[in-house]
């Protein structure tokens, strides 16, 4: 099985990490990459996505509220 997958987070380093660790497991299949959650709210909406890689501090909504606000969170 292979898990949807997309990465939050407000620093593209890190971002960059995330993409080349998810990259080297077959089981994960990185769909899409945000730095600002608030965008990666549509994107969810319209994708199915089995993980979120969430950066928990972030400037304008920590990762918690950001999972809090999903309707359906993976």
């Amino acid at each position: 099985m292979t898990l949807r997958a997309v990465a939050i987070d407000d620093e593209p380093l890190a971002l960059a990490v995330i993409e080349r660790f998810a990259g080297k497991i077959p089981e994960v299949n990185l769909l899409a990459t945000f730095q600002n959650p608030i965008e990666a709210v549509s994107y969810l909406q319209a994708e199915d996505v089995d993980l979120i890689f969430l950066d928990i501090q972030m400037p304008d909504l920590t990762g918690l509220q950001f999972i809090q606000s999903l309707s359906e969170a993976p």
